[in-house]
């Protein structure tokens, strides 16, 4: 182990989120929206289940684990499991930092198997891993999770000339329909958990009116509403929340709910009032969330896991995968 590490709190890793979150910027490859403090911390209180947090910080980085049981089994995992999209090593060195993360789970015997997500396949901090690892314990591959990516270099127009002659001339026309049903937009500055607090009670109103409230698999109830509801309190105390609200009258009908991290805007949500199905209004949503981030000098919209209405809106895939260590 190149650095000492010491073991620190959940609340530490709060606090400091910023510094944690300049950590993951600064680790090559991985998802870090997805690794950085808003996404890990809002999963581990609302999604995990019972666990023991198992978290280091040294000068080589942090490690953001828990300790938990899951069947026969006690494994150390990633703060956020539940997509498998969080690394839970970050920092700039992957020599380092995996060599701390061995050392300091080998002096451990409370423990069966290590799942290590979020990790580029074949990638400097895999490798590192696999190297650091004891020769008598067990590893292999879990499952790989894709990302739909898309580029916004060159701004409004050139992110759409990538896109195909189908899907601009569809856009146009849906955009001609939404403001033909006097549908406007409204972008949505919070800055506190107040603020965050009141944007989400106006997302949650209209999911509870969209095709998926109606169906009980909205962002309005449950573990998931308690997951987008803390996420989006620690987004706003950084300044990262990005809402655009739609509008008819003044009535809220749709909504875009994502964040931003570094270059990167990550989208989360976006629904809108199930009598308006027929105007397309979720395409034209996205297409307002682009204009607004390619002003702010956004670089990358990543669209989340990979589904086939996402990959017209993506340059491609990005893929991660789980790395499991059995003792």
């Amino acid at each position: 182990m190149r650095g000492s590490m010491r073991p620190v709190g959940l609340d530490e890793l709060g606090r400091d989120a910023a510094a944690f979150d300049d950590a993951v910027l600064a680790t090559p490859g991985i998802d870090h929206f997805c690794s950085a403090s808003a996404w890990v911390l809002a999963a581990h209180a609302a999604l995990m289940g019972p666990r023991t947090p198992w978290i280091l910080r040294g000068d080589d980085g942090w490690i953001a684990t828990a300790r938990a049981a899951r069947g026969d089994g006690r494994f150390v995992e990633p703060l956020e499991l539940s997509w498998g999209l969080a690394c839970p090593l970050a920092g700039p060195d992957p020599a380092a930092l995996a060599e701390a993360f061995i050392a300091a789970a080998a002096a451990r015997d409370d423990w069966d198997g290590l799942l290590v997500a979020g990790l580029p396949p074949g990638g400097a901090l895999e490798r590192a891993l696999l190297r650091a690892l004891p020769g008598r314990w067990r590893r292999g591959h879990g499952v790989e999770t894709g990302r739909c990516v898309a580029s916004l270099d060159g701004g409004l127009d050139g992110f759409l000339d990538r896109r195909s002659r189908n899907f601009r001339k569809a856009l146009r026309a849906a955009e001609r329909d939404v403001a033909a049903a006097g549908v406007g937009f409204e972008e949505v500055v919070a800055r506190d958990a107040a603020a965050a607090d009141a944007a989400m009670a106006r997302v949650v109103d209209v999911e509870r009116r969209s095709w998926k409230g109606q169906a009980g698999v909205g962002v309005d109830q449950g573990p998931m509403g308690d997951f987008y509801a803390h996420m989006a309190r620690r987004l706003a105390a950084s300044g990262r929340l990005r809402l655009v609200m739609a509008r008819q009258g003044d009535r809220d009908v749709g909504f875009i709910l994502g964040g931003v991290l570094g270059d990167t805007y990550r989208g989360l949500q976006f629904s809108h009032d199930a009598r308006l199905r027929h105007l397309s209004l979720g395409n034209v949503l996205q297409r307002q969330q682009v204009e607004r981030l390619v002003a702010e000098g956004i670089r990358r919209y990543d669209l989340g896991t990979t589904m086939e209405y996402k990959e017209r809106w993506a340059d491609g895939p990005v893929v991660t995968r789980l790395l499991v260590v059995l003792r």
